[in-house]
């Protein structure tokens, strides 16, 4: 048998019309497209767990405000109740869904809730939000002259008994 060659033609050197770099071009414009697509379908995500948090929350009765607090791998409203059923003893309703009882809730939609003795007075000084009469070192002149515990009680305490105990 006769070994014949064959030339064959290399079409690729005679043609030079930049068809490499159209492609390139495209390939890019395909990429950057496909990361746009990407970054509108994050948000879309985002909004749509968002809303269906806040549906479940307002719909349970919770305070909207604990929607921070979910984890984001929990997306839908099964998965949402049960981790909300789960934590049940930290989160409780702000207001009762189908409870009608008087007495209950008060103002707002919140429970009521016993407050220390102490809490309404100390609540009260740091709304009114005053200094103490008088400068730095007439206060430390009062305490250092104070002969007994119950001196002392009364300038800081403003009563002889002392602070209150719980």
């Amino acid at each position: 048998m006769a070994q014949q060659e064959y030339d064959l033609p290399d079409d690729f050197d005679d043609y030079d019309d930049g068809a490499i770099a159209q492609v390139r071009k495209a390939h890019r414009a395909a990429q950057k497209r496909i990361k746009e697509l990407e970054q509108e379908l994050t948000g879309f995500r985002v909004e749509s767990r968002k809303r269906s948090v806040q549906e479940v929350l307002t719909s349970r009765g919770f305070n909207p405000k604990i929607a921070d607090l979910i984890p984001e791998d929990l997306t839908n409203e099964a998965e949402i109740t049960s981790w909300l059923d789960d934590r049940s003893d930290v989160f409780q309703p702000t207001m009762a869904v189908d409870s009608d009882s008087p007495g209950e809730e008060q103002m707002g939609g919140q429970p009521d809730i016993q407050v220390p003795p102490g809490y309404q007075q100390f609540n009260e000084v740091v709304n009114a939000g005053q200094a103490p009469v008088g400068d730095e070192s007439q206060i430390l002149a009062m305490i250092a002259a104070a002969k007994t515990p119950e001196d002392l009680n009364r300038i800081l305490f403003q009563n002889a008994g002392g602070p209150p105990v719980y």
